[in-house]
């Protein structure tokens, strides 16, 4: 399932589901799978028409909607065989345009509503990326466009979130040392500057950082492969801290073998309160000093991986069930499909 607002009162769904069970005698009709759209339409779902196609048949289907303004959405779906279809909606979801992710022409700005996405532009022999540019997804359309001014960064660039005030981050690396770097822009995109972040250069790949705003104070997570021996997935590499709006970072948190959290699962949670919480694989752990320490803790948001949204942080609980928080505080239910 995939969820996405464009403001508290507009949003959409994706959600999938199969009827029947699969068994040696069972046909396709027995097992039917469907994708469903639900839109979130001045305060009310309703369900929508789906262009998606039958996801049965085992080959990696997916598929993720991103809200681009009131009533307007993009999907971007497909399989292992065609992994880069889209369908556009204007209308809340009463009828689509199909498209492609083929990014067509540049844009010098970031549109309101718009999202700002990337597109790999050197694929590496072991299926990865080594170098990437922002390109935008236009809410008038759905199509994509290349940001025509790049971030003053090397390697794989991706977006790094946006802060209250407006501002676009993007990381990726520092073109002189190789080392982890962010850019932020002010001005949609128009101009980037781009700021070194403190500590040694990683000797394991990175997956790029992730700027939250807090209390006092922004945020930027690092996550990253850790040692074999650790065992997580989604390792936790360093957390960075800064008070004057990005110009300097310090880096308050450095991994450390066997102290947690030792992964990242989703955006990091500032509240209001000025603690930030890390939902990682083995817990959910909150710091109050800063990104110095964390202490785990039973009861802080929901399980799954946060993401920051117009209407604050999102998680999943599962089955159809999510959280939703202005703050990082106060957490309030909604559940689709049920």
């Amino acid at each position: 399932m995939s969820v996405a607002f464009a403001d508290e009162h507009s949003g959409f769904a994706v959600m999938g589901g199969c009827t029947g069970q699969e068994t040696e005698a069972s046909t396709d009709d027995d097992h039917a799978c469907r994708q469903h759209v639900a839109v979130l339409e001045d305060g009310k779902w309703r369900l929508g028409t789906s262009p998606l196609p039958d996801p049965s048949g085992g080959d990696g289907f997916t598929a993720d909607i991103f809200a681009l303004g009131p009533g307007r959405a993009s999907i971007t779906a497909g399989t292992g065989r065609n992994p880069d279809r889209t369908w556009f909606t204007d209308d809340g979801a009463r009828t689509w345009k199909s498209g492609t992710t083929r990014v067509t022409g540049t844009v010098r700005a970031v549109p309101e509503s718009a999202q700002l996405t990337w597109d790999c532009l050197k694929a590496e022999e072991q299926g990865g990326c080594g170098r990437s540019r922002l390109v935008v997804t236009m809410p008038d359309s759905g199509r994509r466009k290349a940001l025509a001014a790049q971030p003053p960064l090397a390697g794989v660039v991706l977006p790094a979130g946006s802060s209250n005030s407006g501002a676009l981050w993007a990381s990726g690396l520092d073109a002189r040392t190789g080392a982890s770097a962010l850019a932020v822009s002010h001005d949609q995109g128009r101009t980037w500057r781009a700021s070194k972040l403190p500590g040694p250069k990683a000797t394991t790949p990175g997956w790029g950082l992730q700027v939250v705003e807090g209390q006092d104070a922004l945020y930027a997570a690092e996550p990253g492969q850790l040692p074999e021996e650790e065992e997580v997935k989604n390792g936790l590499r360093a957390l960075y801290r800064s008070t004057d709006g990005g110009r300097s970072w310090a880096r308050v948190w450095t991994y450390r073998p066997g102290h947690e959290p030792l992964s990242i699962l989703g955006d990091p949670v500032a509240a209001t309160d000025g603690s930030l919480t890390i939902h990682g694989e083995s817990g959910v752990y909150r710091s109050t000093d800063g990104g110095r320490s964390f202490r785990r803790t039973a009861d802080a948001g929901p399980p799954g991986a946060p993401s920051r949204t117009p209407i604050g942080y999102l998680g999943s609980l599962g089955q159809g069930s999510y959280e939703v928080s202005a703050d990082g505080i106060h957490w309030h239910t909604f559940t689709l499909g049920g």
